[in-house]
């Protein structure tokens, strides 16, 4: 059944801090344009989207009104929006864009049987507007009572891509207990191959990839993948893991635990100029740090409300963070939230729009660019 319901999109001041807020704003972002559709389906769904350096937008969005898990592509280049179906079927999970012509997507669809899941991993080329076969990556089981399916994350650059997932590899009690699985053509070619082990009733989450290129050559660059690991029996609370990669394995360790109350689920982060920026969700707030020396620099905001998902992009000195609320505990309607950061400070905007849901935030020249669900429609806003 469509899901026909409206939101407001707030542009708030951080001053709501929990950590307590900067110094007060001078002045007011630049305002966002009028809403951009691209594409229009019969029921919103997964969705994600990628920027190139020169402004254009891409993305892959779940649009039902062309059938079950029907997967469209949709681009804003030069004040133009090109939309097509694409050859794909399933659940969009991670875009890509890899800074030469392709733009990488990873998907799901259900597998063999009804217990399990299957990963695949497809492109479209600019040039040609041409799909390449997808990959599969992997089958992985669903689980029993409490079936989760595939989270993932993906990087590209130059052709070549690296992907991380969730596989369950134990059953404690009988639940699926999971670690992350890894596959890649970016800083060499290897299989599926599993890169984390989390002792028995630990559980690993929501991994998110950043690749930082040293040069134009590949192999000179910086992985790095930021991870939700939850408690094992006894633990005090879950706890974000960081993960670095050169090309020779992983070196992976806790983050600081920097937060007043317990991690939760949702984790994004970006790497820009060599800096690290993260979001993730808390209990009952969203966060927001840069990672300097492998240290954690937080700001934290309330939300008054359960938070869906959080994304963060930063471009020139403007940070850039965008949260999403479903109802219930004081938010009276579902809410989509975006904050900037100009420098140091955090700055109020006037602007309200109205959405579903949140997408992605996205950042190139300084300004943002915001994704979002509307009404069964997927819109970009721009800022002026």
């Amino acid at each position: 059944m469509p899901r026909i319901r409206s939101v407001l999109v707030v542009f708030v001041l951080a001053a709501a801090s929990l950590l307590g807020a900067g110094p007060p704003a001078a002045a007011a972002p630049a305002p966002y344009g009028p809403a951009i559709p691209l594409v229009s389906c019969s029921r919103e769904g997964p969705a994600d989207a990628a920027i190139a350096s020169d402004g254009t937008v891409r993305g892959f969005a779940n649009c039902e009104s062309n059938g079950s898990e029907a997967i469209s592509y949709v681009r804003y280049r030069g004040q133009a929006v090109f939309a097509e179906q694409a050859p794909y079927r399933g659940r969009v999970i991670k875009v890509a864009w890899d800074d030469l012509n392709n733009t990488y997507l990873l998907f799901a669809r259900s597998g063999p049987d009804a217990t399990t899941e299957q990963l695949f991993i497809g492109k479209r080329l600019d040039n040609t507007g041409q799909y390449a076969q997808p990959t599969l990556l992997t089958t992985a089981a669903l689980g029993g009572l409490t079936p989760r399916p595939i989270q993932a994350a993906l990087v590209a650059y130059r052709s070549t891509w690296w992907a991380v997932w969730t596989e369950p590899t134990a059953a404690v009690s009988g639940t699926l207990t999971y670690s992350l699985f890894q596959r890649h053509t970016l800083l060499g070619v290897q299989p599926r191959t599993r890169i984390t082990y989390p002792v028995t009733g630990a559980d690993d989450s929501v991994p998110s990839l950043a690749y930082s290129p040293r040069s134009t050559i590949p192999i000179l660059g910086l992985l790095t993948v930021v991870w939700l690991r939850s408690p094992s029996l006894g633990a005090p609370r879950a706890q974000l893991r960081l993960g670095q990669e050169f090309g020779h394995g992983w070196n992976m360790n806790p983050l600081p635990a920097t937060e007043p109350t317990a991690w939760t689920g949702n984790v994004d982060h970006i790497s820009y100029l060599g800096t690290r920026y993260l979001t993730w969700r808390g209990t009952h707030s969203v966060a927001v740090a840069s990672m300097v020396n492998g240290f954690l620099v937080p700001h934290f905001f309330p939300t008054g409300g359960d938070t869906i998902g959080s994304s963060v992009a930063v471009s020139g000195q403007n940070l850039f963070l965008l949260w999403w609320m479903s109802p219930g505990n004081g938010v009276a309607g579902p809410q989509v939230v975006l904050a900037e950061r100009q420098g140091g400070t955090w700055y109020p905007s006037a602007t309200v729009i109205h959405a579903d849901a949140g997408v992605r935030v996205l950042a190139q020249g300084g300004k943002g660019r915001l994704v979002y669900w509307s009404f069964g429609t997927l819109m970009l806003r721009i800022q002026g």
